[in-house]
């Protein structure tokens, strides 16, 4: 029986890559205030039953009725903000399609529905945008249009008034409506300062936390004060590396002449590519390649592998593993740490997956290494959802590489034109059950 150690891969798409999600059916759900004394309680649209909202006040354990209505939504919103006097709701979005429809932004009050919101109108987009235009400033998925994804929302007072605020991330700016009547209000110079004050202290909270969410470290990067500089610098020794994104590559050139473009798979941390994107724009350079629009790396390396293995006339099947090991640790003790930089893909989910495909690991920490390529082709195959994440250990029937070059990755720069050869199979068990 093999013995494995995990590595957590998740598949996480590129930001504007058109990507497969999913949507587990619609539930009652209670969304609170910020000062959690009133509860905004929602059930989804049943049959030919409208979906409902109705808004509790919260004393001890008791839930009072305050007030409730019918809601535009086809099945139920996404997200509901209540206000901290219970007098108001704001909800986001259509379930299962974020960003489409009537009612991306709806205010609710006790009379019922106030107004409501395409994303076009919200965003301000002109009637005629074009469908590629839209992609290019709206991440799209199978189902939705993603037009918050890392946005601040909250309910605040300015001069006596209520309103609720939207930072856009994708725009790095606020948007501001009054509940009372649902009108957009121009959000001025007074406000913007107000609110970006309070989402820093709400991101710093949520940063010493230990928040998963990139959404802190996103507004903090479009405030670009150097206080914050070390929060980023940190983010670069982050170690969640994942499966994030395929595509043609650059040409490919090796000892045996040029063969590319090629497919390429690429493995990336999300908080070190976020950590190089804000410092190169904080240090006035270019984010992406003009030419590919890649992602361009300033403070880390990236390293591009092709791996040779056998041919076989079946499918291929189980998982490729390629990981970065320091020059420090022995050839025959890799296995004895997780390493940092690792790459792993599904055969059977990545059908592209062959002699002609291209590995990349984005986001390299500058140092030496070699490269061990396990395919873990016999089964039980190597879980990926296991945690805490471990290492795949090869065993019999599988497949692993035996030789590699030490390489030497350097800040900015990319390391190529290596063909790992991963054609030894593991005739026998070789770690201990």
């Amino acid at each position: 029986m093999k013995r494995i150690l995990v590595v957590l891969f998740v598949i996480v798409p590129g930001i504007n890559a058109i990507y497969a999600d999913e949507w587990g059916a619609a539930r009652e759900k209670d969304y609170f205030s910020e000062n959690r004394r009133f509860a905004g309680h929602i059930t989804p649209a049943k049959e030919k039953e409208e979906p409902l909202l109705e808004v509790f006040e919260i004393k001890d354990t008791q839930r009072l009725p305050l007030w409730q209505c019918k809601m535009g939504n086809e099945v139920a919103p996404v997200e509901v903000y209540v206000s901290n006097d219970g007098r108001y709701a704001l909800t986001l979005d259509e379930w299962h399609k974020v960003g489409y429809g009537d009612h991306v932004v709806a205010f609710y009050c006790k009379e019922g529905r106030v107004k409501n919101y395409s994303m076009e109108e919200v965003l301000h987009l002109p009637r005629d945008i074009s469908v590629m235009e839209l992609r290019r400033l709206i991440p799209h998925s199978v189902s939705s249009r993603w037009w918050h994804r890392n946005s601040i929302k909250f309910f605040d007072t300015y001069a006596g008034e209520l309103y609720f605020c939207i930072w856009l991330d994708l725009f790095d700016r606020w948007v501001a409506w009054n509940p009372a009547n649902g009108e957009e209000v121009k959000v001025n110079d007074d406000m913007v300062k107000m609110w970006n004050h309070k989402g820093q202290l709400w991101a710093l909270k949520q940063i010493e936390k230990g928040a998963n969410s990139l959404i802190p470290y996103e507004f903090l990067g479009n405030q670009k004060n150097p206080d914050d500089r070390r929060l980023f610098e940190a983010l670069l020794s982050d170690d969640e590396f994942h499966l994030t994104h395929g595509g043609l590559s650059r040409i490919f050139r090796t000892s045996r002449g040029t063969a590319g473009p090629r497919f390429q798979l690429i493995s990336s941390s999300a908080r070190r590519s976020l950590a190089e994107r804000v410092l190169a724009i904080w240090d006035g350079k270019p984010t992406k390649d003009p030419n590919s629009s890649e992602q361009l790396y300033y403070y880390l390396g990236k390293v591009e592998v092709a791996v040779k293995l056998p041919q076989t006339d079946k499918a291929k099947e189980g998982n490729l593993l390629i990981y970065l090991i320091p020059s420090t640790i022995e050839r025959d003790n890799w296995h004895s740490t997780l390493p940092i930089h690792r790459f792993a893909a599904d055969l059977a989910e990545n059908r592209k997956v062959h002699e002609d495909c291209l590995y990349g690991i984005e986001g390299v920490t500058p140092g030496k290494y070699w490269i061990k390529v396990v395919w873990d082709k016999a089964k039980p195959h190597w879980n990926r959802y296991e945690r805490p994440p471990k290492i795949c250990l090869p065993q019999q029937g599988d497949y692993e590489s035996t030789e590699s070059p030490i390489i030497t990755v350097k800040a900015g720069e990319i390391v190529g034109d290596i063909v790992i050869d991963c054609t030894r199979e593991v005739a026998r068990e070789v770690f201990p059950k």
